[in-house]
């Protein structure tokens, strides 16, 4: 694909935080009145989420405390890994780190991850 010679805006990133900033920004054009194809160029040096979204731990990650969060973030990974080549997904897992004080609380999480086919270990 060519870079045109002028676009009014240019956004470095196709990652989350610049393809969300170039649909927030589209948005608010619409909402202007103004016009939006042709208004927005959004650049990588690769592709969409080839950078640091897509090998990011914390973009896709299950270890949250809130139950209705953990079965969103399991069905999130479900939709990623349904296309994990044109998505750019690459699971690595992560490791937590938590004082003693926290250990009946990641117990429990490591519990209810187990309880909705997440793959854990404590």
């Amino acid at each position: 694909m060519q870079i045109p010679s002028y676009s009014k805006y240019v956004i470095i990133g196709a990652g989350i935080h610049g393809l969300s900033t170039a649909w927030k920004l589209a948005e608010r054009l619409k909402e202007k009145g103004e016009a939006v194809e042709g208004s927005i160029t959004v650049v990588d040096k690769s592709g969409v989420a080839a950078g640091a979204s897509g090998i990011a731990c914390g973009v896709v990650r299950n270890n949250y405390y809130q139950p209705a969060m953990r079965k969103l973030m399991a069905h999130s990974v479900d939709i990623w890994e349904s296309d994990a080549d044109a998505l750019n997904y690459h699971p690595v897992g992560y490791m937590q780190v938590s004082s003693e004080s926290m250990r009946s609380d990641v117990s429990e999480i490591f519990e209810q991850q187990q309880n909705i086919g997440l793959i854990a270990h404590l």
